[in-house]
């Protein structure tokens, strides 16, 4: 009985040993990070890993909430996050789905008719409007026409209507005075000069008049058959817009178009979306700033542990086992350093929004919480890329190392080391941007950075390597070249590190300067701020000379021809396209097309040449839409305008700068081919605020010409961009900070083989400052090197990101070439001084007596 009750007793100790061995190794890996910590010996890894925590969530959060905050500014201009535009009422199903879902609705009609004031009348686009138009944004009135305005909150009451400005001198009324729109009459109450939505095609506004929906029954207007553009405008979260849009365009009809807010205007979709660009690579460089600081961290950790490592050999312990210990206590250090972290980032970025308060948008949303998850399992990713490779030497610690401390392991081969390290760094830009070419474009850079620093090792091994050749090297240099040439692993690693961290802050300031001036090149102090339309052939030249009499800024007068694009290449054009754009927009409409003997301004030719003045053939069409219809050089395209056929063949494909609010064209033609064919004729001009009355002049002088005001539409722009422009300006001070924290990191790591440099020169009779010239020679050397190899990987970075990601014109940076050796330098210079002060100051019989 007591045999079987000693049987039965041991059952549960041999039953499941897995289990039991991997807690008791979770337990040893936990006191052995409670040692580590009591020593001291975890804080530096401790410190970049939070740091890389810190930043990637700061970073995170901060790039989400400012573009949820500026797509918000963009639905704005669009009066909706949403918008379902139809020419019959929208699907009553869509409309309850909404509702159910959550979403806010608000039904727009708009309609072209004819108003009446005494003897005159006036071609018009009509807006019926609920009391909660817009969604987004708001309404801009005046008390009387082209007098100051301001914002207000509410619509038209029933029985009154607001008209734009230019609508006042036409019908000969003012406030107070009384429209006949159908069958009613309403009763003029403000002068409207700005709706949020009024964007889309300028060429075919006709002076608005905006009235209450309850209205539009005694009106009498809609009829069977009257041409009517029905709106259903949408207001929501984001998860709620994105289910919404998933679950109503398969129901859609041939007459709706579902239009999210990021398409509706391409002048501010364009930056906004470079915007976004900027900011996940700004993520990206301090990932990699953060990379850097744990990779280095790591080193010195595992470097610290080849005696223990050689102890638990002697006693024991496998290779496996004694890795297993040491990932164990790495995996518990990052588990402990992700919430503290993901706190310490949330208040860098709240503190920051707080600081720049005022100059951020005013509504500024909190991020999701996949921002936070994110940036807690950057610094898990960041761990296991950067610091996992220098931990598999202590696999190779000899249990001889207890008698020989010389005896270290060798290091990890330089391909599994930098392939982990570059893998990590990958699949974080792949996630962080949403886009492969960027995160190539960066991988590559690293790359090519990694050749060049093989190559330029290798280069200083056979120089160098003569004594002959070492012999000019000035005296304080050759620790450091000496440093190279025995430990070319080591060094390699902190070469890296240190080139990684001026390559990151070198990109985001060249991308910056060049974001910055393309935003200040599409928005000049003097950005047309009025489009003119429908001006008559016979005006012309009247128009013209009127202009030029009251020196108004204008630019290029065009003729505007109403077509329709039929076939291609002699097939009708919905059968030469792919399936998935034959519902494209321009083959469901008449195009504007146009004719110019030069290139408009800020057009560009991306393939073939302009034809000569005089021509009789030829077609230049914009980039994207060549390219949305499969349209290449050569083609043959046939038009019809007016009852009339004719077809040209593609000569030029041209990019358009959309947001630059001038006249801009999908096709352009020589003069000889459409000058024939009936047109009106439109420019752009810029008018200063003190200049306004003048347009009661024009438009009476010029009464069938259309005019758009869009001086408050640019005031919008020029507001968010410049939003846009403080959090450039933020992202790069916080990169400025990542950088030094990872060149203190990098110079901490070597800090113990530097005492025991410093201890054996000062013991052999070298001075302090002789030390201290040796070290900060060094890191001079180190700071010049890695300034010449960013440059290089910067020049080549920014030359794919710009001209394949950001779609700007590239230009070679010839001043980092200077200015990154020599900050390399001198920064990397002050740092080495405020790190390796103690080499210099420590007793070197302390440290020797420690070694």
């Amino acid at each position: 009985m007591s045999g079987a009750a000693v049987n039965n007793s041991a059952r549960p100790v041999t039953h499941n040993p897995s289990c039991t061995s991997r807690l008791s190794w979770a337990k040893l890996s936990w006191r052995f990070l409670l040692r580590d910590w009591r020593s001291g010996e975890l804080w530096l890894l401790v410190a970049a890993l939070l740091m890389a925590v810190t930043v990637s969530t700061a970073i995170a959060l901060f790039s989400d909430r400012l573009q949820l905050a500026l797509g918000r500014q963009v639905a704005e201009v669009m009066g909706a996050d949403m918008v379902i535009r139809s020419s019959r009422p929208v699907q009553e199903s869509l409309q309850t789905e909404a509702r159910e879902q959550g979403l806010q609705l608000s039904t727009v009609l708009e309609f072209p008719s004819v108003v009446m004031a005494g003897e005159e009348m006036q071609m018009i686009s009509a807006k019926a409007v609920e009391n909660n138009y817009p969604l987004r944004g708001h309404i801009r009135t005046a008390d009387q026409p082209f007098s100051p305005d301001q914002r207000v909150d509410d619509i038209p009451q029933p029985g009154t209507a607001w008209l734009e400005p230019r609508l006042f001198p036409l019908l000969g009324v003012d406030i107070g005075d009384k429209v006949m729109l159908g069958n009613t009459w309403l009763t003029i109450t403000r002068a409207i000069t700005l709706e949020t939505d009024r964007g889309g095609d300028f060429y075919s506004f006709s002076p608005r008049l905006m009235f209450n929906l309850n209205d539009l029954e005694s009106t009498g207007i809609i009829q069977p058959g009257s041409r009517v553009s029905w709106k259903a405008m949408l207001a929501g979260e984001r998860d709620q817009l994105e289910g919404f849009k998933a679950w109503a365009e398969p129901k859609l009809d041939d007459s709706e178009r579902l239009i999210m807010a990021d398409d509706s205007r391409r002048d501010l979709r364009d930056s906004v979306v470079r915007l976004k660009q900027f900011l996940g690579l700004a993520s990206i460089a301090a990932m990699m700033l953060a990379g850097v600081a744990v990779a280095m961290a790591s080193q010195r950790f595992a470097e610290r542990r080849f005696d223990s490592c050689a102890v638990m050999r002697c006693l024991g312990a496998s290779r496996q086992q004694v890795l297993r210990l040491l990932v164990g206590e790495l995996a518990l250090v990052a588990l402990l350093v992700a919430l503290p972290g993901v706190f310490s980032g949330w208040l860098l970025q709240e503190g920051l929004v707080q600081l720049l308060k005022g100059i951020l948008p005013a509504w500024l949303p909190e991020a999701g919480w996949m921002s936070m998850v994110v940036g807690g399992a950057t610094g898990v990713i960041t761990l296991a890329g950067f610091g996992l490779a220098p931990l598999l030497r202590l696999q190779a610690v000899s249990p001889l190392r207890v008698l020989r401390r010389d005896l270290s392991p060798a290091p990890a081969a330089s391909w599994l080391v930098y392939g982990c390290s570059l893998l990590a760094v990958f699949l974080l830009l792949w996630y962080h941007t949403g886009g492969l070419m960027m995160a190539l474009i960066l991988a590559v850079t690293s790359g090519v950075v990694l050749v060049l620093i093989s190559l330029g090792i290798q280069f200083a091994l056979g120089y160098f390597g003569h004594r002959h050749s070492a012999a000019g090297i000035p005296v304080f240099w050759r620790p450091a070249v000496s440093r190279i040439i025995q430990g070319k692993g080591k060094t390699s690693a902190q070469l890296l590190a240190f080139t990684l961290t001026f390559i990151a802050m070198a990109i985001v300031l060249v991308l910056r300067t060049d974001l910055l001036d393309r935003w200040q090149n599409d928005l000049p102090e003097n950005t047309p701020n009025y489009f003119a339309m429908n001006i008559q052939p016979a005006e012309v030249e009247a128009y013209g000379e009127f202009l030029a009499e009251h020196q108004v800024d204008t630019s290029q007068l065009y003729p505007i021809i109403r077509g329709r694009l039929i076939r291609l290449n002699d097939l009708p054009v919905r059968e030469a396209v792919s399936k998935d754009e034959q519902d494209d927009h321009t083959l469901n409409r008449e195009l504007n097309l146009t004719w110019s003997e030069n290139l408009p301004e800020k057009n560009q030719l991306e393939a073939g040449q302009w034809w000569e003045s005089g021509s009789n053939d030829g077609l230049s069409i914009e980039s994207e839409l060549a390219q949305r219809l499969g349209i290449t050089m050569g083609d043959r395209l046939t038009f019809i305008v007016s009852g009339t056929e004719f077809t040209e063949t593609v000569s030029s494909i041209r990019t358009v700068q959309w947001e630059s609010f001038r006249p801009n064209f999908y096709m352009i033609f020589p003069k000889a081919v459409l000058e024939d064919l009936p047109a009106t004729w439109l420019n752009s001009f810029y008018l200063g605020s003190d200049n306004k009355l003048l347009l009661n002049e024009l438009i009476t002088r010029f009464p069938t010409m259309t005019l758009l005001d869009l001086d408050s539409v640019i005031r919008q722009v020029q507001v968010m961009l410049a939003q846009s422009t403080i959090a450039v300006e933020a992202m790069l001070a916080a990169l400025l900070i990542a950088g030094l924290l990872v060149m203190v990191s990098v110079i901490e790591s070597t800090i113990d083989e530097r005492l025991r440099e410093g201890a054996l020169i000062r013991s052999l009779g070298g001075t302090r400052r002789q030390l201290l010239l040796m070290q900060v020679g060094e890191f001079i050397l180190f700071g010049i090197l890695a300034g010449l190899l960013a440059a290089t990987g910067t020049e080549l970075a920014t030359y794919f990101l710009t001209t394949k990601v950001f779609e700007l014109a590239w230009q070679p940076v010839w001043y980092i070439w200077l200015a990154l050796p020599l900050f390399g330098g001198v920064v990397l210079g002050g740092v080495g001084w405020l790190g390796i002060r103690r080499v210099v100051s420590e007793s070197p019989a302390n440290i020797l007596k420690e070694v």
